[in-house]
């Protein structure tokens, strides 16, 4: 039956970023309810590849990732339940063009702490002996990187955040958001209306949709980024860290005992009209084109055979970082979206600065600062660069 709740904060969408703001601003003592339309990790996050790396070129995001790796590291401890994080390493791979911004931010990620260091090849084939390096100028390795498992963390933070307090509503969609004298007042949704004077819009691909009503247009962009998964034959070497191979422009990973998860990082996703029809499938030609790179950089994967593949779903940004930030000011109205296949990743450094938003904190939790990822910055012209032409990267 349908009926009225009131929250003080009311959030919109149960992937990893909505689960983890639950967490933290129950934390808070927060009385929240979050809303997903269908299940959690339902969307974005359950098909993300999930890897954990601090390798980024601005201050910030190194800061975040930096953040969030503590928090992977000490997932039972600082959240319960498990996260599933896999410490290989992290491995970057370069060629001259990519050589000087790789060593800039190898510097700038040294500077507020992160462990790497740029490696020789000697000690890049120690690390990884099946590795094929010859047309390599540079290579940096992350020892504390790895990967996790997107479904469990998000799970876990919903526990989490359930335990101190937060509602969550599964299988229930959001018709709109209500604003009444630029003030959010509510929610109306399939299970009833909620009363709210703040909502957070964490939906991803689907926050425009959610935004445009209000007259508020989000530059997000649904693309469809596809994985392919090899399977080695037995006693043969298959990769053993997480790497980023920017000479043929893809990243992979090892996927169990036997299998390796594949994907790119060249601006090839495509675009998605309606994000809850798209192609979730992987098509033949890219798993061919990634499977003939990975067995360049790893000769021994010539003797692996495909085991299919998938496709998820970025929502991109025209510079490739999220938007985190209140629109209009003092509306109510809450953003964290567009994360462009960074945000499971950073997803517990954004569950802080999401909170530190809300209730409108003075200063920043551990010197995350939010400014970097305001919406004014779209038609400032003054976007987020990094220093690849792989903006996946960050």
């Amino acid at each position: 039956m349908a009926h009225e709740q009131t929250a003080e904060v009311v959030i919109i969408g149960g992937g990893v970023t909505g689960t983890s703001a639950a967490l933290q601003l129950a934390s808070r003592r927060v009385r929240v309810l979050l809303v997903e339309k269908k299940f959690l990790a339902a969307g974005s996050t359950g098909r993300s590849s999930a890897v954990i790396r601090q390798h980024y070129s601005n201050e910030i995001t190194a800061r975040m990732a930096k953040y969030s790796l503590g928090v992977f590291q000490n997932f039972a401890s600082i959240v319960g339940g498990t996260a599933d994080f896999n410490n290989t390493g992290f491995l970057v791979l370069v060629s001259a063009r990519d050589e000087a911004g790789l060593r800039e931010n190898i510097a700038l990620q040294q500077s507020v702490g992160i462990n790497t260091k740029i490696i020789s090849l000697p000690e890049l084939r120690e690390i990884e002996p099946s590795i094929a390096a010859t047309d390599l100028v540079t290579a940096a390795y992350e020892p504390e990187g790895g990967y996790a498992d997107p479904v469990a963390t998000t799970q876990s933070f919903a526990d989490a955040a359930r335990a101190r307090g937060a509602e969550i509503w599964q299988d229930t969609r959001v018709a709109r958001v209500v604003m009444e004298r630029e003030r959010v007042v509510g929610v109306e949704t399939t299970r009833g209306f909620i009363s709210t004077p703040n909502v957070i819009n964490c939906a991803n691909a689907w926050a425009p949709g959610i935004a445009a009503p209000l007259g508020i247009s989000l530059p997000i962009q649904p693309e469809r980024h596809q994985i392919a998964l090899f399977q080695q034959q037995p006693q043969r070497e298959k990769p053993r860290v997480v790497i980023g191979d920017f000479v043929h422009q893809i990243y992979y990973r090892p996927e169990g005992p036997a299998l390796t998860l594949t994907g790119s990082v060249a601006p090839d996703g495509q675009p998605i009209a309606n994000p809850d029809e798209y192609n979730s499938s992987a098509d033949d030609e890219y798993i061919v084109r990634v499977g003939e790179c990975l067995a360049e950089r790893h000769p021994a994967m010539t003797h692996a055979f495909s085991k299919g593949g998938y496709s998820g779903m970025y929502g991109v940004t025209p510079d490739w970082h999220p938007i985190i930030d209140e629109i209009p000011q003092g509306s109510g109205f809450f953003v964290a979206a567009g994360f462009s296949g960074h945000g499971f990743k950073l997803s517990p450094a954004v569950g802080v600065m999401i909170a530190d938003m809300v209730t409108r904190q003075a200063q920043p939790t551990a010197q995350l600062e939010r400014a970097l990822f305001r919406y004014a910055r779209f038609a400032e012209n003054d976007l987020v660069r990094g220093k690849y032409e792989y903006s996946i990267i960050g």
